[in-house]
Formats: C-alpha cells, sequence, structure tokens
C-alpha cells in the first residue's frame, strides 16, 4: 500500500513538470531573443557555430591549466598527456577562429584542411593517452553517482556532435565544419575515458578484462580520427574542384 501511494504521489507530482518545462522554456526564449546577443544567437546558426568554437576553446584552455597543475602536484605522466592532448585541441580551435575573423572561401578551405593534418598531429598525444591507460591502468574515476551523469552528458555530447557535423556541413562553411569535428573527436575520447570509469567501478573481470577493452575501445577511438582526418582531407578536395568549377558555368 505504502508502494503504491509513493507511485501515486509521484505521477501526480511529474505530471505538470512537461507544461512546466515549456512554459519555462518558452520564457527564456522570449527574453533571449529581447537580447541583441541572444536573438542574433538563437537565429543566426552560423554565428551560434563561431560562439560555440570560442566556448569550445576557452575550456580547453582552463581544462589544461587544471591538468598541468594536477600532474605537477602528484608527477603523473597521464595528467600531463591529457593536458598536452587538450592543448594541442585548443590551439586547433584558436586557429579556427582567427581563420573565421578574415575568412575567404580560400582561407575556409585552407583552414579545413590544416585542421585535417593538425588531427593526424592530435593523434600523438592520444595514442600516448592510450598506451598509457593500457599500460599503467590508467583512467578516470567518478565517485559515487557522478558515473551515471557523466555517462548521460557523454551520451548527449555524442549525439549532438553527430548531428552538428550534419547541420553544419549543410550550411557550407568549412571552418565550422571543421569545428564540429573537433567536437566530435573530442566527444569520442570522452566515451574512451568514460569506459575507463565504469569499468573500474562495475567490472569483477579482473585486470586482463580492462586493458583488453581500453585496447580494443582506445584503437577503434584513434582510428576513427585518423579516418575523420582522411576524410575531411578528400572533401576539401572535392570542394575546391567544386568551387573551381563554379566560375566557368556562370
Amino acid at each position: 500500500m505504502i508502494y503504491s501511494m509513493s507511485a501515486y504521489c509521484l505521477t501526480i507530482w511529474i505530471l505538470p513538470l512537461p507544461r512546466l518545462l515549456r512554459k519555462t522554456k518558452a520564457n527564456i526564449m522570449h527574453r533571449l531573443t529581447g537580447t541583441v546577443f541572444g536573438g542574433k544567437y538563437i537565429g543566426d546558426l552560423a554565428f551560434r557555430g563561431s560562439a560555440s568554437i570560442w566556448q569550445g576553446m576557452m575550456v580547453n584552455f582552463l581544462y589544461v591549466v587544471f591538468r598541468i597543475f594536477m600532474g605537477i602536484r602528484y608527477a603523473s605522466v597521464w595528467f600531463i598527456t591529457i593536458a598536452i592532448y587538450y592543448l594541442l585541441l585548443g590551439i586547433m580551435r584558436l586557429s579556427l577562429i582567427l581563420s573565421y575573423r578574415n575568412r575567404s572561401v580560400k582561407s575556409e578551405l585552407r583552414s579545413y584542411r590544416k585542421t585535417a593534418w593538425l588531427l593526424f598531429l592530435l593523434n600523438i598525444p592520444m595514442g600516448g593517452m592510450i598506451t598509457l591507460m593500457v599500460l599503467t591502468d590508467s583512467g578516470y574515476f567518478y565517485p559515487g553517482y557522478v558515473i551515471y551523469l557523466s555517462a548521460m552528458y557523454t551520451l548527449y555530447t555524442i549525439i549532438l556532435s553527430i548531428v552538428n557535423l550534419v547541420k553544419f556541413r549543410k550550411l557550407g562553411s568549412p571552418i565550422l565544419s571543421a569545428a564540429k569535428a573537433l567536437n566530435f573527436v573530442a566527444a569520442l575520447m570522452s566515451l574512451l575515458g568514460l569506459q575507463t570509469a565504469m569499468i573500474s567501478q562495475f567490472s569483477t573481470e579482473g585486470e586482463n578484462f580492462r586493458r583488453m577493452m581500453n585496447a580494443i575501445t582506445g584503437g577503434g577511438v584513434w582510428f576513427a580520427v585518423i579516418l575523420t582526418a582522411v576524410y575531411m582531407l578528400l572533401h576539401s578536395r572535392k570542394m575546391k574542384e567544386v568551387k573551381s568549377v563554379e566560375p566557368l558555368g556562370e
């Protein structure tokens, strides 16, 4: 009887939530569209994409400072390797921002190709992270229920990065497409980090199983980044050929 009453009370409490969330969202959107920045951010997909590059770059550099501090404090090669990885990721985003300010068709394609080549460079610290993860059994650890929140956030970032890859590719801006490719790569690394945390917390298979799974998933992520870079190089060549043909058609 107590469980039935609890379920009934929970249902009554949950039922108004969808309407409340819709009303809250409508109020927030109304207030945002009333400002110059908010209206442009909501209504202009290209502006929203450029703002997200700034956001990602600042988060990257703050995370680098944090990991370097932790690496020096605990004399951890693992933390220093993570810092190098995110430092390169932040530099790549900074390069996209500088190219986006004085953009043209040629400069955007050049920046898109440069990002593809830099992904190969990014794979060096990424490979170091994966190797350390496998050989020294390094990884992430989330206390208590934080691991469930991390899993939800990682799943969200993976889905969002894939959706944005398609959405911003249709927009036709190589720089914004390159930025979303970087988000996809970062989401893959988050997925790998989540796996190490979940295996450490829930697996009872032992050290060999943990190393095998980290090696398989790490190798998959490493090759996925290479495939992404190769695709970007091929796609940039195709876009360059299209752009060179268009004036002839006119």
